[in-house]
């Protein structure tokens, strides 16, 4: 290797390891700015992770399924002030956030329809009272509000072979027992169910209003009849009062079709009164009798029968039948017959 040649590798050589130290360098600087990038996020990051200790997370649930009910209105008040703090609509998973909460009040959560909320129509609303505390991010708000396309998992209470007339209080039973009521039909029967009996003075019958009492007794086959609606409100008031259960009863009667509906939607199970199979109300005026305080006898209804409306599916609707269990009907035949029988229904709820 002559001089020039061994110069040129020295330079070679020296470029090189100038290259590489100028490579590592570089790469210890990119090193330390990623560093620094990363340890500045940290504080935007513990702040977020902060404010979201303070929010509060609602998750809105059937009652008996737990699943999450999607689009509902939410209203947060001040127990304290009665003041409105905060509102929000719930997502399709059935969550809703607030962040304007402070730990330890005490806050009344309401949930109700988009179309309550939009309307100023109270409707049925489910609330409930609660003390926030920041340990605790979700609350989880069972709700009797019931998903579209999906009907309520009322229990099935057969009314045979004990109350062979009894269908209105087994139906009313069967929705107290929906409600978590620990209640039977023969216990509604004998303690809570207003009664009266048909006596027989010559050829003609005497006995109480049906909107008044049960005309008879739903145990005894052969003389036992029926009763309407507000009696059997009175049952539920009763025992709700006697046994102290945070439920409600309101007489549906002359309700619309839409507005039943709305409370099938809403979760509320309608004891309904109808006829067998929807036929044709059948009179007969031999089974009739005088209303008391009256002096006109009244044909008595030979097919009528209540069932409790648990579901709405397109163009039927799904009941508990207490002599059939759940049946299915065409919903226009339904409200049909519901009208042919004087419009009588009585719906339960928190």
């Amino acid at each position: 290797m002559n001089k020039e040649n061994g110069e040129g590798f020295a330079l070679r050589l020296r470029i090189g390891a100038e290259f590489v130290l100028w490579t590592g360098y570089k790469r210890l600087l990119l090193i330390g700015i990623l560093i620094i990038m990363l340890l500045s996020g940290c504080q935007p990051f513990s702040q977020q992770d902060a404010e979201q200790k303070n929010q509060l997370t609602v998750l809105t649930v059937e009652f008996n399924s737990g699943a999450p009910i999607p689009n509902l209105f939410l209203t947060v008040t001040d127990v304290q002030t009665g003041d409105v703090v905060e509102e929000a609509i719930g997502s399709e998973e059935g969550e809703a956030v607030f962040s304007k909460l402070k730990a330890g009040r005490e806050y009344a959560i309401a949930a109700t329809t988009l179309e309550n909320s939009s309307t100023n129509n109270n409707g049925y609303t489910t609330i409930e009272n609660f003390t926030y505390d920041t340990t605790k991010p979700y609350y989880r708000l069972q709700t009797h509000f019931l998903r579209d396309e999906q009907e309520l998992d009322v229990p099935v209470v057969m009314q045979n072979p004990e109350l062979p007339h009894g269908c209105e209080i087994t139906s009313l039973t069967a929705v107290l027992n929906y409600f978590g009521m620990n209640v039977s039909k023969l216990e509604m029967t004998d303690k809570y169910l207003p009664k009266q009996e048909i006596r027989t003075a010559g050829n003609q019958r005497f006995g109480p209003n049906p909107n008044e009492a049960f005309a008879g007794n739903p145990r005894d086959k052969a003389r036992g009849m029926y009763v309407f609606a507000a009696p059997i409100v009175k049952a539920a008031e009763a025992v709700i009062t006697d046994k102290q259960a945070d439920l409600h009863v309101k007489n549906m009667s002359n309700a619309s079709q839409d507005d039943i509906l709305q409370l099938v939607r809403e979760g509320i199970p309608v004891v309904t009164w109808v006829t067998l199979d929807l036929s044709k109300p059948k009179r007969n005026a031999e089974r009739g009798w005088i209303y008391k305080g009256e002096t006109t006898p009244h044909d008595a209804f030979m097919n009528l029968h209540a069932v409790v409306l648990t579901g709405h599916l397109g163009d039927k609707v799904v009941v508990m039948d207490p002599l059939k269990g759940y049946v299915t009907y065409n919903v226009d035949q339904f409200f049909k017959s519901y009208q042919e029988l004087g419009k009588q229904a009585v719906a339960v709820h928190k």
